[in-house]
């Protein structure tokens, strides 16, 4: 009779067990492990073979807002001068000059063309209007002054040559001579040029080249200049610089700026989880080595699965809810999404196919 009594007690405890698991609640949270991110991040990089590789990352929408890259001609004289002054600068804004870069080879086109346009526009000036015999011997004059003046140059150029190839002069002083003997050879070429155009006259064919000549020449003088201007090289954010080091080999970060406005965290959810994750949830962060806790709100989802650890895996982006001394991006963190009450035999369904995809 005894056992009877326990064996209907049991039952009946079992039943309000079973029943009671529908209607009892407990919270459910899905563990994980992220990094935290600046909102968003610049960086300028050298590659291998020396090519300037600009970045700007976007990491709250997942995106890259801008990507450059400036490459320079095999033999080319180039060089990246970085602003020492904003290296003691505790803030960056936005325009502010990172650096700039110095290219001979641009440079030296951009002095070709100035001065070949100016020849052009000097003889449509000439050819446009009747010259007198006396305009016609100062051209001469000035042209055997611009022929002398050019061969000096010429012999000047081809000395400190010579003293550049034996290392006694610099190749900024040696680029220079080069320079002026460009400046010095289109400026014979401008005198020639005009000699010979007070000494014969034009037709009108050739007034109409030579302003065909003057077009061409300042669309081509617009985009060196539109290149010698890239060669600025300005910050795109507001931040702070940071220390980040190249992770790949032959990769060598310039400088790095990070918005750190906000700070997100990054975390994969494994697939079987993905059905109680949602934006708006709430996240507990925690570091390992500090303890310091803090909370983030899950922003977004995305829909593409990814293999992590040989296991499928989606990414979920959450938005810190503070920017904590304690907060450094690049951290590693454990997280804890809060996915809300469950029924008890909600949970422990859940754990079984925790259990089941493990």
């Amino acid at each position: 009779m005894k056992n009877r009594f326990l064996t209907i007690v049991l039952i009946l405890l079992l039943i309000g067990l079973v029943a009671g698991s529908y209607y009892i609640s407990i919270p459910y949270a899905v563990s994980s492990r992220g990094i935290i991110l600046p909102a968003k991040e610049w960086s300028l990089k050298k590659s291998g073979d020396g090519v300037l590789v600009s970045v700007y990352k976007d990491h709250l929408r997942n995106t890259i807002t801008d990507f450059s890259v400036t490459e320079f001609q095999r033999g080319e004289l180039a060089g990246f001068r970085i602003n020492e002054k904003i290296l003691s600068q505790e803030f960056i804004n936005a325009g502010d000059t990172i650096g700039i870069i110095n290219s001979s080879e641009e440079e030296r086109r951009h002095v070709e063309l100035l001065a070949e346009l100016q020849v052009q526009k000097s003889l449509l000036k000439v050819h446009s209007t009747g010259e007198k015999p006396e305009t016609v011997q100062m051209a001469y004059e000035a042209m055997i002054r611009a022929e002398h003046e050019f061969e000096t140059q010429q012999k000047i150029t081809g000395r400190n040559e010579i003293l550049f190839n034996d290392s006694v002069i610099a190749a900024e002083e040696y680029e220079l001579s080069q320079i002026e003997l460009l400046i010095k050879q289109q400026n014979r070429n401008i005198a020639r040029s005009g000699f010979e155009a007070v000494s014969t006259g034009a037709k009108e064919e050739q007034l109409n080249f030579l302003m065909a000549s003057i077009n061409a020449l300042e669309l081509q003088l617009g985009q060196v200049e539109n290149r010698l201007q890239s060669f600025h090289i300005l910050s795109p954010i507001d931040g702070k610089i940071s220390g980040r080091r190249a992770i790949q080999p032959g990769e060598e970060i310039m400088i790095s700026i990070s918005d750190n406005s906000q700070r997100l965290v990054i975390l994969p959810v494994e697939v079987h989880q993905l059905p109680y994750i949602e934006e708006g949830q709430q996240v507990v962060l925690k570091t390992g080595n500090y303890g310091v806790s803090f909370t983030a709100n899950i922003i977004s989802v995305d829909n593409v699965v990814q293999m992590v650890d040989q296991r499928q895996n989606v990414f979920v982006t959450a938005l810190l809810d503070e920017n904590g001394p304690g907060i450094i991006p690049g951290m590693i963190v454990d997280a804890s999404i809060r996915c809300g009450m469950v029924s008890v035999a909600d949970y422990f369904k859940r754990l079984f196919r925790i259990v089941y995809a493990n």
